[in-house]
């Protein structure tokens, strides 16, 4: 019994941790294509220069770290 709620602990937690990471890697990500916004037009040294690029990464990051977050936990689904 006590076991049952610790897994469902766990796997709340889990899941808690998975649509944060990704709902605030999702925001870092729009503010920084936003910032960022004229992107067709910029050579790769503009791009990285750009106000927007450091939080478009910050997201992009984020956004991988929730999705692998079961995996950086250690915990595999069996």
């Amino acid at each position: 019994m006590e076991n049952e709620t610790d897994e469902e602990a766990g796997e709340r937690s889990v899941l808690w941790m998975k649509r944060f990471l990704t709902a605030l890697g999702t925001i870092f990500a729009v503010v920084g294509i936003v910032r960022q916004w004229p992107i067709v037009g910029k050579s790769y040294m503009e791009f990285i220069e750009g106000d927007g690029y450091l939080s478009l990464m910050l997201g992009l990051i984020m956004i991988v770290l929730g999705i692998s977050v079961r995996l950086l936990i250690g915990q595999e689904k069996e």
